[in-house]
């Protein structure tokens, strides 16, 4: 039953992506601006409170406010630094000695994208990717480091592989794979860590707004300062990423 229900949790989640994605690829065809930022989150924030209901009735949670609770919150803030000192770089390199000019847009675009697009990713991808993939994890007494790595790994590769086959090239997509799969890697270590879906989704948010910023810069600086930030220091920073979430992934989970 334990083994069952950590599968099942898998095998919904590509089953809610597979029925999410034609959906989206709709959506993308069909509006754009605002408007199209409005009902892409319209859709995301839909999966969720399906997928949340679900989730409640297979895990056996007391209810919905069991999920949604702040409790163990807090244990998520030392789990993700790694990935503040990855926005921090972020913003610097590419906001500020990468953009060397922005996009004329408007203020409904960029709020629209920014914060309602990015929250309603938040909850809908660490439902599906971390909350359903590796909930299966609590249900068993065996609870060591090397399980909860093997459920992170699973959510990273997922998590990479479904946003690499959206792209274009094998180039890009390689790159896509890597640098989401780390990401889906540290965002399961927070979860794991707080055991707090709330948390993972605040902080997928959080992050997302400053990664999303380069969507509206229109040119890029060619300084050499800035291709060997781009270039190479930024992996270093990715394995800051990474390594964190592997000390925090090895830590004893502060809630069981």
């Amino acid at each position: 039953m334990i083994i069952r229900r950590g599968l099942v949790g898998i095998l919904l989640a590509l089953l809610f992506y597979i029925v999410f994605y034609p959906i989206s690829l709709w959506i993308n065809s069909n509006f754009d601006g605002a408007q199209g930022s409005m009902v892409k989150t319209l859709q995301r924030m839909v999966f969720f409170i399906v997928e949340l209901i679900i989730f409640v009735k297979l895990y056996n949670k007391d209810s919905i406010r069991s999920v949604l609770t702040i409790e163990g919150f807090r244990n998520a803030i030392p789990a993700c630094v790694g990935m503040l000192v990855y926005v921090a770089f972020y913003v610097i390199v590419y906001a500020v000695i990468g953009a060397k000019s922005w996009l004329n847009t408007t203020v409904p675009i960029v709020v629209s994208y920014l914060f309602f697009v990015q929250i309603s990713t938040g909850l809908w991808e660490e439902m599906t990717f971390r909350a359903f993939v590796c909930e299966g994890y609590y249900q068993g007494e065996d609870a060591t480091f090397m399980r909860r790595l093997i459920y992170a790994g699973i959510s990273a590769v997922i998590f990479g592989i479904l946003h690499a086959i959206e792209c274009d090239s094998l180039e890009q997509a390689v790159y896509r794979f890597i640098m989401t799969g780390v990401w889906g890697f540290a965002f399961t270590s927070v979860y794991f860590y707080s055991h707090n879906f709330l948390a993972a989704a605040y902080i997928h948010f959080f992050t997302d707004i400053f990664l999303n910023i380069s969507v509206f810069i229109k040119d890029w600086s060619e300084s050499t300062l800035f291709m060997i930030l781009d270039n190479y220091v930024q992996w270093s920073m990715l394995t800051v990423v990474f390594i964190v979430a592997v000390v925090f992934l090895h830590k004893k989970p502060a809630r069981a």
